[in-house]
């Protein structure tokens, strides 16, 4: 069973306990949930696409059926994921480990749907029917954009299903832009504009999502790939388990290269186990890898640490990562334990 912590209820944010993160695709009502404004009160009928030099065409969700299909594992996370272990603690909702999910995604690539683009093209525009007041605009829609060379790249997807069912309103139905590998204020729910556009788009959320005085990326730089996490499903923190042998399982991701390892500490990171991955069949470059590793513990009050590494040569860090807006903050997951001697002699006073 998949548990939800309530971050806000209006807007609606809530997320997912660290227990159903073992790596396996999640349905579609057990996902995180992530909105900047109220979910609207009902679905669009579709988008607009808007490409300079052509006639503007609508594009619903049947007349996606005439593109081919496809189906990707992947992992959705929002880049404030983490943030509440941040010191001080930046504004925004609250999250802790579980504003991420792994999710099964069912819809066409955006590149069929664009075609060739015009040459002056410098990005595309995409625009949700939520809308709310921020400063200092006043009331704006969402809206954020992707490069040229990222929404040809045929990884943009334009999702219709999350897990064989149709979308929902709440996740952004009828037609959604999913961005494997980015963070996820790129994929804009409840589409109803696409415009390529010849110039570099500043709207209010892409000057918002970026590293402010950030501990490790330039200043100003956009926030992007999914920095590379893992997270311990099992045991669960304040969990009590049998000294000796135990099993600690989990699952990892990063967009920003192949996952190379997993390891496990339960001596502060003084020393690391290997864990074992596991591919799942159905799984791919976005999906979440499954791992786990036997540790030999001892009774006490035991902190076990998962870390993962991949390709790009990205580590978690030990200690939390620092900048204003509270994004991409994937410090090692922490997870106390209390570990019984079941054959220590009963005590009764």
């Amino acid at each position: 069973m998949v548990f939800h912590r309530v971050i806000s209820y209006k807007p609606p944010n809530e997320e997912v306990t660290p227990a159903a993160l073992t790596g396996d695709p999640l349905a579609q009502k057990a996902m995180f949930l992530r909105c900047n404004f109220d979910v609207p009160f009902s679905a669009p009928e579709g988008f607009e696409l808007v490409v300079p030099g052509r006639l503007p065409r609508f594009i619903t969700r049947e007349s996606l059926d005439s593109f081919r299909d496809v189906e990707l594992d992947l992992v959705l996370e929002c880049a404030g994921n983490g943030r509440t272990f941040m010191s001080p603690t930046p504004s925004g909702p609250p999250w802790r480990h579980g504003g991420v999910s792994p999710i099964t995604v069912r819809g066409v690539k955006l590149a069929d749907v664009l075609g060739d683009l015009p040459e002056n093209v410098r990005e595309v525009v995409f625009t949700g029917a939520d809308k709310g007041v921020v400063q200092p605009e006043g009331e704006v829609n969402y809206q954020f954009s992707i490069s040229r060379e990222m929404a040809l790249s045929r990884t943009p997807i334009l999702v219709t299903h999350i897990a064989g069912e149709q979308l929902t309103l709440q996740h952004g139905a009828p037609i959604r832009l999913v961005v494997p590998g980015q963070y996820a204020m790129k994929s804009v729910k409840w589409l109803v504009k696409a415009e390529a556009v010849t110039y570099p788009f500043l709207g209010h959320f892409m000057r918002e999502y970026r590293y402010l005085r950030d501990s490790t990326a330039p200043d100003g730089a956009p926030v992007g790939e999914i920095a590379v996490r893992s997270i311990i499903s099992s045991p669960v923190e304040g969990e009590g388990v049998a000294a000796g042998s135990i099993e600690v399982r989990g699952s990892a991701w990063s967009g920003n290269g192949e996952l190379n390892s997993v390891e496990v500490s339960i001596d502060d990171g003084e020393s690391w186990v290997p864990a074992d991955l596991i591919q799942r069949e159905t799984g791919g470059r976005w999906a979440a890898i499954q791992w786990s590793a036997a540790v030999e513990v001892e009774p006490g009050q035991v902190t076990v640490m998962a870390r993962a590494s991949d390709s790009s040569g990205d580590s978690q860090p030990l200690e939390p990562r620092s900048n204003r807006g509270g994004f991409a903050n994937n410090m090692v997951h922490r997870v106390d334990v209390e570990v019984l001697d079941l054959d220590a002699p009963l005590d009764y006073g």
